[in-house]
């Protein structure tokens, strides 16, 4: 199973030069086991070499919502680089 968030076509999620931020994503609120992810570069603000993102720690949040919980696996991801970066996150169940 593989999949991508955000969805081919959709607006990119951006990270600045230097910062590290959280990121979440869900399966409509369904926990699907441990997901491998992959940080993968789409533009950035500039030529700059190297252009890197690093995936810093993985997790999972379980939060209350109206009629139940919900469960949705959070990322943190830095930004080494001297430029803006946009991006989506490449993944898939791990097996």
């Amino acid at each position: 199973m593989t999949w991508q968030v955000p969805p081919a076509g959709a607006p990119r999620w951006f990270l600045a030069h230097g910062q590290a931020a959280q990121f979440g994503y869900t399966f409509g609120g369904v926990y699907q086991g441990p997901q491998y992810v992959e940080a993968k570069l789409d533009f950035s603000s500039g030529p700059a070499d190297p252009r890197d993102l690093v995936v810093q720690w993985h997790g999972l949040e379980n939060r209350a919502v109206f009629g139940g919980a919900q469960d949705n696996y959070i990322v943190g991801i830095w930004n080494p680089s001297s430029v803006d970066i946009w991006f989506h996150l490449d993944g898939g169940g791990v097996t």
